[in-house]
């Protein structure tokens, strides 16, 4: 870093900005991940996660809140324990408070219906 010039970092940022517009193609993609896991389902997880969007649209709900309907599983595959917060943490830069909120306590509800 001692050693690095303006042009340096202009070729840094650049890249920085050509990958931070790959993102949602990434979260699409993780989100693919979710087609054919069933967990002892009726439904996989990709099609419970368009379920809820579905519902989320159809009850009205602004774009947002559709997103967050739609990707709050995506953590699945990587934190079967707390994938709540990966969903939280991929969206927040992106969310109002109140939607990041539901987000972060998916797990309560998930436990209080399916935990005992």
């Amino acid at each position: 870093m001692d050693y690095s010039t303006e042009a340096d970092w202009q070729v840094i940022g650049d890249a920085a900005r050509q990958f931070y517009r790959g993102l949602p193609d990434r979260v699409l993609a993780h989100l693919r991940l979710l087609d054919g896991d069933f967990g002892g389902f009726a439904v996989d997880r990709l099609t419970h996660s368009l379920q809820c969007a579905t519902r989320a649209y159809r009850d009205g709900r602004d774009e947002e809140y559709v997103v967050c309907a739609l990707l709050h599983d995506i953590g699945d595959t990587l934190a079967s324990y707390n994938h709540h917060e990966v969903a939280a943490a991929i969206l927040s830069p992106f969310i109002s408070d109140q939607n990041l909120w539901m987000l972060e306590k998916h797990a309560v509800f998930q436990g209080y219906y399916f935990f005992h």
